[in-house]
């Protein structure tokens, strides 16, 4: 039993879907149950006087879509992008790229892992099924390597991965060997960073940039309950400290 009046700080890790008991076998049902459960435990969670990592409206908003307008309005680069679920759009804008597109999806299932990935040819059969689910298409980004930036309150810990120098020149995480080292962030993209993170209302996140062969750095996404602990080990910068003083202290909250 919690008394959710003694509750000081909460992080929201991770959310995963309701499971509805096998028993409720009509597929209404089962919906009607699941949204029940889901008002529930919004009530708890909106109702909680106390520190959230995230506040829960900034989480949930956070959208993919979102992000990118967040990140351009801060003055943040962003990849040339087309979301949507018509097959003609895409071919238009595979062929004003030449080709040199990634496609991923718009949220992560519980399931499974969904990374992203690069344009080949070998795809266009799968755009057939486009219009069943939106999907997000972007210029490829090429440079030397990605930094991953977790952001804890005002504190930012940046990360280089040379994923040229790996096995996962496209996404990062498939290949814990590439190089990873600390990484100092130029003083505007770090601003531009945390005001992007204040627009979305969040105060925890881990970022996804890109650094060009000119320099620049390009925005891809920020993930509210993103991994940090595979970095701080990579690294060994102290963001589970810096975690646990955002929650111990009133640096972020839901309440104003």
């Amino acid at each position: 039993m919690v008394d959710f009046g003694e509750v000081e700080a909460v992080w929201y890790r991770r959310f995963h879907e309701i499971a509805v008991p096998p028993e409720v076998d009509v597929a209404d049902d089962r919906v009607f149950v699941r949204h029940e459960w889901q008002d529930v435990l919004n009530g708890i969670f909106f109702g909680l006087n106390c520190r959230s990592v995230n506040p829960l409206p900034g989480q949930i908003s956070a959208t993919k879509p979102r992000q990118l307008e967040m990140a351009r309005r801060t003055g943040l680069r962003v990849p040339a992008t087309l979301i949507t679920n018509d097959p003609d759009q895409v071919e238009v804008f595979i062929e004003r790229h030449r080709g040199r597109v990634v496609h991923k999806a718009m949220s992560a299932p519980t399931s499974h892992f969904i990374d992203t990935r690069r344009w080949s040819d070998a795809d266009r059969a799968a755009l057939a099924d486009l219009p069943l689910a939106p999907a997000i298409f972007q210029e490829e980004i090429a440079g030397p390597g990605d930094v991953r930036a977790t952001v804890v309150g005002e504190e930012v810990f940046a990360a280089r991965i040379d994923t040229a120098e790996g096995r996962a020149e496209l996404d990062s995480r498939l290949d814990l060997d590439a190089p990873c080292y600390p990484h100092s962030l130029p003083a505007d993209t770090r601003a531009r960073l945390l005001r992007m993170m204040r627009a979305l209302g969040l105060c925890y996140g881990a970022v996804d940039l890109k650094i060009t062969e000119r320099g620049e750095y390009v925005f891809f996404e920020v993930n509210p309950q993103g991994q940090f602990l595979y970095i701080e080990i990579l690294t060994g910068m102290e963001i589970s400290s810096a975690m646990a003083g955002l929650l111990a202290g009133d640096q972020c909250s839901g309440h104003t």
